[in-house]
């Protein structure tokens, strides 16, 4: 039985709001515009509820974090609100947050009934680290939905092969994966890592990027990325394994209609059996040998 999921995946670019109104506004004119039963935002998307007012110059990241993490739940709520009106799941991008005294980005998904649960981004980059304070994450989560089982991989942790085989080893359909990069060579890191789980994992990919600049805010200054559908190149599959992609820094939706239990098939039905054949590397326990040669 065919089960048909509609996913809209957006290089949002965030920008400063006069009054949390109009940003209340804004989110739902995306949302609706994304006419999806799952909604990718990128990475510090909720950032943007941070940018009530004037832009202020540019003050200290750290602040910034801050401030992040003091707008987090206008931002939840306002996706949530979303969420339930318009009847669909929504990956709230990312954002700062504070919990127990520490900084953590946090990636939120909101169902079509209240409900909210989250990813926190395992490993921060040095930037976050070292600039922002952001710490890493305790564990993954895998979150059984309606639409299936869904596995969040925030920017950087999607260049970390395991976390992706965890979450496809205990039953992920599909990858997302929200990000944030303000290079070419940034985002071309995340595209390539994404299309990369997608074929050991033969399952489904969705990159979304940030995108756009904004004035004053160090953490979300300039954006560049270029949202991607993507799954393994096998039979019945994109040669490429590129389902859908939007263009080279543009931030409306792109849209895929498709059962992921198609692009599963591969595991059992396809020219390869990358996912089954996963514990043949042995890496655990396969010694490496240092042989010099030619010296």
């Amino acid at each position: 039985m065919t089960r048909l999921i509609s996913i809209a995946a957006g290089g949002h670019a965030p920008r400063w709001h006069p009054d949390l109104g109009a940003l209340r506004e804004h989110i739902r004119k995306r949302v609706d515009d994304a006419d999806c039963s799952l909604i990718v935002f990128p990475e510090y998307a909720a950032m943007e509820a941070a940018l009530i007012g004037q832009p202020e110059g540019d003050p200290d990241p750290g602040v910034w974090a801050a401030r992040g993490a003091e707008a987090h739940d206008d931002w939840i709520g306002l996706l949530s609100d979303a969420a339930q009106e318009f009847g669909a799941y929504i990956l709230a991008g990312s954002g700062p947050v504070r919990e127990n005294g520490r900084l953590l980005n946090r990636a939120v998904l909101c169902a079509p009934n209240g409900e909210t649960a989250h990813q926190d981004k395992m490993i921060p980059t040095p930037h976050e680290r070292n600039v922002m304070e952001i710490e890493g994450g305790a564990g993954l989560t895998l979150f059984d939905t309606t639409l299936g089982k869904i596995g969040v991989l925030i920017c950087y942790d999607a260049e970390f092969p395991l976390y992706a085989r965890s979450l496809a080893a205990a039953g992920a359909e599909m990858l997302l994966i929200p990000s944030c990069t303000d290079t070419a060579a940034g985002q071309t890191r995340v595209r390539v890592a994404a299309r990369a789980r997608a074929l050991e994992n033969q399952c489904l990919a969705v990159h979304a990027p940030l995108m756009g600049e904004v004035e004053g805010c160090d953490p979300v200054y300039e954006n560049v990325g270029r949202v991607g559908f993507f799954g393994p190149s096998d039979v019945r599959q994109p040669e490429d394994g590129i389902h859908a992609e939007g263009r080279p820094d543009d931030p409306r939706w792109v849209r895929l209609a498709l059962d992921p239990a198609d692009i599963l098939a591969t595991r059992t039905g396809g020219d390869v059996e990358t996912f089954a054949d996963w514990p043949r590397q042995g890496w655990r326990d396969a010694p490496v040998t240092i042989l010099p040669i030619g010296k």
